[in-house]
């Protein structure tokens, strides 16, 4: 009685000796150990004199950490969700951030995107200081898609 094809596969990779495994799991792993977001130091602002310790140096945060906390931000209401977050440092200093969102049919988009915004700014105050450099304008948003439902779901 003939197997079908499936049946064949699988008796014949049952059969097929196992001895290159740990090779071949050895290159996957690293190849996935070499996957890493690029980061970029952003310095931290204080009110008044800059935020120095004994020795001089400046706080800084990791953009990724900034990146990380704006897509944490960004998933908690179901009218939006990010499809990408993109931020452009200047020297240390953030400059501007990019969003990707898609929208929830029927939301006001112009009011979701100033409200939106005003969260993002208020995120990244609380993450790396006041600078008075930085407002809302700096914030660009672009709704790249609008789904029935919630966008953080779909």
């Amino acid at each position: 009685m003939a197997l079908d094809p499936l049946d064949r596969a699988t008796h014949a990779a049952r059969d097929e000796p196992v001895d290159r495994w740990p090779e071949v799991s050895a290159a996957i792993m690293a190849g996935v150990r070499s996957l890493r977001t690029p980061s970029d130091p952003i310095r931290v602002h204080t009110d008044g004199p800059p935020a120095r310790d004994d020795d001089g140096s400046h706080t800084y945060v990791s953009s990724r950490v900034v990146v990380d906390a704006l897509r944490r931000l960004l998933q908690r209401d179901p009218t939006h969700a990010p499809a990408g977050i993109g931020l452009r440092v200047d020297g240390d200093r953030l400059a501007a951030i990019e969003l990707n969102l898609v929208g929830a049919y029927g939301v006001d988009l112009v009011g979701l995107a100033s409200r939106v915004r005003g969260d993002v700014l208020v995120e990244v105050t609380r993450l790396v200081g006041a600078d008075p450099r930085f407002t809302a304008a700096d914030v660009a948003i672009e709704f790249v898609d609008v789904v029935e439902g919630d966008p953080n779901l779909v």
